[in-house]
């Protein structure tokens, strides 16, 4: 079946995004759209649905490039916010949509800025060399003197599946310098080095926060531009969290899947 889709990206995290619903979609067509030599190339595929309830906007259904449907995409829900407001699935500058995790608004900004809020998150957890935390997606995040030293590609495989045996999870290196924070990934589905992760900056500010009480909002800088995280602590729950970051709108096509 042809279908058209846009390409995306949102700080170096990029998407192919289809309107609808994920129909007789096979885990074969996502591998082939995402791989970079043989198809369009992406971190992960959209599917954005208009819904038939009233009380949201839409629905993103988000798949990673092994073929499986895949948690909140922090970076991804921006560029559907983008997306689902092209095509006047709501009108104005806000809206409420639902992910993998649960229900979130997003915000239109000016300068090709989007914000998402995320679901409230429980304290960062000691783990390794590290900390565990779960923001919409599972991240373990390591504070080091130098990023340069990390070999991501080399290590990032194994510690997603080690670090915390009971799930696969993203893994974050963070390099404080001054007042500037920057960060690396290796993201599971994706299997490598993504420019950029929205649940992973998010993870990145609570973890800093936590251990070097540094206060919201917090920019970290991945390899795809800078993502900037606002949240508040009480009751010892972070909540009123807001990722906000550059989305841009790449090409558009067609394809058979």
């Amino acid at each position: 079946m042809l279908r058209q889709f846009v390409k995306y990206h949102g700080s170096g995290n990029d998407f192919i995004i289809f309107s609808g619903k994920p129909n007789r979609i096979k885990s074969s067509d996502i591998q082939d759209l995402c791989k970079r030599s043989f198809g369009v190339g992406a971190d992960g595929v959209m599917f954005i649905e208009k819904p038939e309830l009233k009380s949201i906007d839409f629905i993103v259904h988000f798949y990673n490039p092994d073929g499986k449907l895949g948690s909140l995409c922090g970076n991804g829900s921006r560029c559907a916010v983008s997306f689902a407001s092209s095509l006047s699935f709501f009108h104005g500058k806000s809206c409420t949509f639902e992910a993998f995790d649960g229900r979130h608004s997003g915000q239109l900004l000016d300068n090709d800025l989007v914000s998402i809020n995320f679901l409230n998150s429980t304290k960062p957890v000691k783990q390794a060399s590290g900390f565990f935390v779960n923001t919409g997606s599972p991240h373990y995040i390591e504070i080091v003197d130098n990023l340069n030293q990390i070999n991501l590609a080399g290590i990032g495989p194994s510690m997603s599946k080690d670090v915390f045996p009971s799930i696969a999870c993203n893994i974050n290196f963070v390099q404080r310098d001054g007042d500037s924070f920057k960060m690396i990934t290796f993201e599971r589905g994706v299997e490598k080095e993504t420019l950029s992760c929205g649940t992973g900056a998010v993870a990145v500010a609570l973890v800093l926060n936590q251990i070097s009480n540094i206060k919201s909002p917090i920019t970290v800088t991945a390899k795809g531009g800078n993502l900037k995280v606002d949240f508040s602590f009480e009751n010892e729950v972070y909540n009123n969290i807001v990722l906000t970051g550059p989305v841009k709108r790449v090409f558009q096509g067609e394809c058979n899947i």
